[in-house]
């Protein structure tokens, strides 16, 4: 732990620390994810002008710490510390920065900082998107959550399912899927026209949802709900 600290030490003392691509994307990953927990929509481009403020201040700390080692390999030599020497090392110190900053800092920031933190931001989000995708996958699809409830409605004798704007909304809350999606599951389920007017494909994707349904029923090793979903589904075969 020591090593590694004194190998962070002379990395940003030489500058490397900022722009290494390995460090540019734990510090992303650390301060968007902190964010996030703080705010539910926290979006990437907030979290880069956060580590583009960043940079700035490692930039500042790095011309601090060159300064404050100037000033004492000087002092060694001279041996003398007083208020003239004080205020021409300031002085010299302020009248430095600005050289520093454009053949140092700047080209750094633009050339080597900011392509990184652009790689890194589009690695961020392509893996969030392929973990969204993988969730959506893993997901019931809408109608495959409405046969799930409607085998527990019908098990339980509530009865409370019908093809309305209330219980789909309902379903909404529940399963916080999209409601005309869930309306147009139901409106399969209770209206024989519907039914009647599935092609051969779109039957075949209904098939595909009652096997979803069955699945999970099986899983719970619900008997009642898995039968009451069979009887449903003698509704969709067609002689």
């Amino acid at each position: 732990m020591k090593s590694l600290k004194l190998k962070q030490l002379k990395s940003f003392f030489t500058f490397d620390l900022p722009v290494n691509y390995s460090y540019i994307y734990s510090r992303f990953c650390k301060t968007h994810k902190g964010q996030r927990d703080i705010y539910a929509s926290w979006p990437a481009e907030a979290t880069r002008r956060q580590l583009i403020n960043e940079y700035w201040n490692n930039a500042l700390w790095h011309y601090l710490l060159l300064v404050v080692v100037a000033a004492v390999i000087v002092w060694f030599y001279n041996g003398q510390l007083n208020g003239m020497y004080m205020l021409v090392g300031v002085t010299l110190g302020i009248a430095a920065y600005l050289p520093l900053y454009f053949i140092l800092y700047r080209p750094i920031f633009t050339g080597d900082f900011l392509p990184k933190l652009e790689t890194v931001i589009a690695a961020y989000e392509g893996r969030e998107r392929a973990w969204l995708e993988k969730c959506k996958q893993d997901q019931l699809t809408n109608r495959a959550l409405v046969l799930f409830f409607y085998a527990f409605d019908k098990a339980s004798k509530a009865n409370y399912l019908t093809p309305s704007d209330k219980c789909a909304d309902l379903l909404h809350k529940i399963f916080g899927s999209s409601p005309d999606g869930i309306k147009k599951a139901l409106d399969l389920i209770f209206k024989k026209d519907k039914r009647a007017k599935l092609e051969h494909r779109h039957l075949v994707e209904v098939g595909k949802s009652f096997e979803e349904a069955y699945v999970i029923l099986e899983a719970m090793q619900f008997d009642e709900g898995i039968q009451r979903l069979k009887q449903l589904e003698q509704q969709f075969q067609r002689p």
